[in-house]
């Protein structure tokens, strides 16, 4: 009995080996989302992200990168990411705001140094944003990897916008998420959600007037050539998540969940470089081609007193542990700064 209790254990023992070798072995495909267009800050993230980890596996990790519009638009996008059907995504806060309310706290206008190198700096060390934050998205399955701006946002509009009062019943794209929406509304503008790849054609025919986003992106997708003014409002910083199926995650391997969480880290860094390099360049063109309009202090302090009410009905609104999350970030922010 004995030796057959040892011959048993020792079988176990090398067919465990066996498996252990065996998932080792075992190769993966990720399909990787984001919202940009080829050669844009994401879509450049995306790919060295891909080179890096694939370099670093061995091949047993690879990818397959879909820019916008080839898998969807937006909520599209991590609506794919739940299912399972893509397995990463590098998207805005914004478009989980329906699944993870608290990351539309993100949307408040001022929140953020108004520093793009220091909302990074912020970003990288903050607690509520890796622990509270990364806490709500994993309950729905949702693994945020890393937190990063796009650039700081500026206005793009027809209008020469320098006040709060000039935004009255200016019809403004926004994202369809609800806490943009209400920030425009408390400036008295006219907030009409419209899908990225259509706000071309709605500011072309005037079905709005205005547009936000950071420079790099009012470049990338040519929104400058049916708009006049360039507003340096400098009002949020437009961040994009990189993001995870979590189930997925957990099913990997233990060297290969390493693998991805050290590349992000690098990865910060990176995005940081990729998009002042491109919001750098942004700047020229859109001055050789729209009237830039410069906000004096006194100016901003004027927009920053209209938003602060949106602050409010955030805590307010939408539920007591977004308030709380809320209110904790507002004091790492002042601790920060």
């Amino acid at each position: 009995m004995k030796k057959i209790c040892t011959l048993s254990l020792a079988l176990m023992m090398v067919f465990a080996c066996a498996f252990t070798a065996s998932a080792r072995q075992k190769s993966y495909t990720f399909k990787i989302t984001h919202e940009e267009y080829t050669d844009t800050v994401p879509d450049k993230y995306a790919k060295e992200f891909a080179r890096r980890v694939t370099e670093k596996s061995n091949g047993r990790i690879k990818f397959e990168i879909f820019q916008v519009g080839q898998l969807g638009v937006g909520v599209d996008l991590v609506e794919h990411l739940l299912t399972g059907s893509t397995q990463m995504a590098i998207v805005s806060p914004g478009n989980v705001s329906t699944i993870v309310p608290e990351g539309q706290m993100f949307a408040l206008h001022f929140l953020l140094p108004s520093s793009v190198e220091k909302s990074y700096e912020f970003l990288a060390q903050s607690q509520v944003v890796k622990k509270d934050l990364a806490g709500a998205y994993a309950k729905k399955s949702l693994r945020l990897m890393d937190l990063w701006p796009l650039g700081a946002s500026d206005w793009l509009s027809d209008k020469k916008i320098t006040t709060p009062a000039d935004f009255k019943g200016l019809p403004f794209r926004t994202m369809d998420t609800p806490l943009i929406i209400k920030n425009y509304e408390a400036y008295n503008a006219n907030p009409t959600p419209v899908s990225y790849t259509d706000v071309y054609s709605a500011l072309q025919l005037n079905m709005v007037d205005g547009v936000e986003n950071p420079l790099s992106a009012l470049v990338d997708m040519k929104w400058y050539e049916v708009q006049k003014y360039l507003i340096m409002s400098n009002h949020i910083m437009y961040l994009e998540g990189v993001f995870m199926n979590d189930r997925f995650f957990k099913s990997l391997p233990k060297d290969l969940q390493k693998i991805l969480s050290d590349t992000v880290v690098e990865m910060h860094a990176y995005a940081y470089d990729l998009q002042k390099e491109a919001n750098e360049k942004a700047a020229k063109i859109l001055a050789a081609n729209t009237e830039v309009v410069n906000l004096s202090a006194e100016q901003h302090a004027a927009f920053k007193k209209a938003a602060l009410p949106v602050r409010e009905y955030y805590k307010k609104k939408l539920s007591k542990r977004c308030a709380k999350m809320l209110e904790k970030l507002e004091k790492e922010l002042a601790e920060f700064e």
